[in-house]
């Protein structure tokens, strides 16, 4: 039987029907998850936070659910990065950047950027999503193919979905297939696209694997590592970089949204790329530009992460030390080289339940079900910040295995 939210996604019938069934539904016999997605932070994102509960409850828990990687957001340069250019350029842009929103703020963060993954151009997007519907519907054209890892971040199927190519999902990390597919394929503009870090299960794609199709397929590659950078591999240079291919990637796509905890996306390649998106990627051509004050937070937040490695040093040291307590304790991480730790629990009943406990001894998670994985492959995700200490991380691992052994968890 499908799930709520798959029931009130299926077409058919009238267009409010589904909205009338979804709002019934909640008010009458929410999913047993749905509370834990009404959590209202009272402060911004800190190792521990203030955060209210549906019921109104107050209270202050561990945060393992925020994307927030390096957990600058705090950070006394960034906010004075802030108030700078707040005072100097006021609130907003009111303008897309082609038109009177770009300032010298963003030039200098779009050329901080090329520099960073080491290509001659970037272009900025207000978020993250919106860019990957921008780059993908901005190159590809009915007629093209897109290459799709299953298990994609949303954005990237959005975006190849309104661009009208085809879209041919393979099976996730499995390059083999994906050999066979591009083998199979007779269109002329073909793109592999996949994340670099999978934001389900903290995953690295097979770059290198991805790069030899490409050069052997003639394919156009883009890796989206809005996970990735700032997180993973040497000085937070992402997949690619780890895996020994930054050059060979046609497209480098990422975000602030992640280990930066600001807003907003970017596309890093050629400057014949880059400026072609300039003019066709419409989520930034009718988009206004990202404030300055926020380009100024961003800039300022790579600055430290270059020029203070201690951040990026302490992320990888607490990913490692909570992933091995929670193996050790029996939990399946799914393999994660990554922030993102995963515990399948594969029942959603059971998931919720899991949560709500872990939410009343004040630790603050996230789970994936439906829409992000199927409900059957529903999972606890926790993601571990720079600024945990080890005695959190540790306290944190004894809860989740006593409340995952309540539940059959782990042994």
């Amino acid at each position: 039987m499908n799930t709520l939210f798959e029931r009130c996604f299926d077409p058919g019938g009238r267009i409010a029907d589904k909205t009338e069934l979804l709002a019934s539904e909640l008010a009458c016999s929410p999913p047993p998850y749905y509370d834990g997605l009404r959590m209202v932070l009272l402060e911004g994102v800190k190792p521990v936070t203030r955060v209210r509960t549906p019921a109104g409850v107050v209270r202050e828990m561990l945060m393992l659910g925020s994307n927030s990687f390096l957990n600058l957001n705090f950070h006394p340069g960034v906010r004075e990065a802030a108030r700078r250019a707040a005072e100097r350029f006021g609130s907003g842009a009111g303008s897309p950047p082609l038109y009177a929103g770009q300032t010298e703020l963003h030039e200098a963060l779009e050329e901080k950027l090329a520099r960073f993954c080491g290509t001659e151009s970037a272009l900025l997007f207000p978020s993250g999503y919106s860019g990957n519907l921008g780059v993908l519907s901005g190159l590809c054209r009915p007629g093209d193919t897109i290459f799709c890892d299953a298990s994609n971040h949303a954005s990237l199927f959005d975006g190849a979905r309104l661009s009208a190519a085809s879209l041919v999902p393979y099976p996730h990390l499995n390059a083999r297939r994906l050999s066979r597919l591009l083998e199979s394929c007779r269109t002329e503009g073909r793109m592999i696209v996949s994340d670099g870090v999978f934001s389900m299960e903290g995953s690295l794609a097979p770059v290198a694997e991805l790069a030899q199709l490409k050069r052997r397929f003639d394919a156009f590659l883009m890796i989206d590592d809005a996970h990735g950078f700032w997180a993973v591999g040497e000085r937070g240079r992402g997949t690619a970089d780890l895996c020994g291919v930054r050059d060979e990637v046609d497209l480098h796509y990422g975000t602030f949204s992640k280990a930066l905890g600001s807003v907003g996306g970017f596309a890093c390649g050629r400057k014949c790329v880059i400026d072609y998106l300039r003019y066709y990627a419409r989520s930034t051509f009718f988009s206004s530009a990202l404030p300055a004050s926020t380009v100024a937070e961003i800039l300022e937040s790579i600055r430290i992460a270059e020029e203070e490695p201690s951040h990026l040093e302490n992320l990888k040291r607490n990913r490692d030390f909570f992933q091995k307590a929670l193996t050790e304790r029996g939990f399946d991480t799914l393999n994660s080289r990554s922030p993102i730790l995963p515990v399948p629990v594969g029942d959603e009943e059971k998931l919720a339940r899991f949560q709500m406990d872990l939410f009343d001894a004040g630790i603050f998670t996230n789970i994936g079900t439906t829409p992000a994985v199927r409900a059957k492959q529903c999972r606890l995700r926790l993601n571990v910040m720079a600024t945990h200490t080890l005695e959190q991380l540790g306290d944190a691992a004894e809860t989740i295995t006593r409340l995952g052994r309540k539940y059959g968890i782990v042994p």
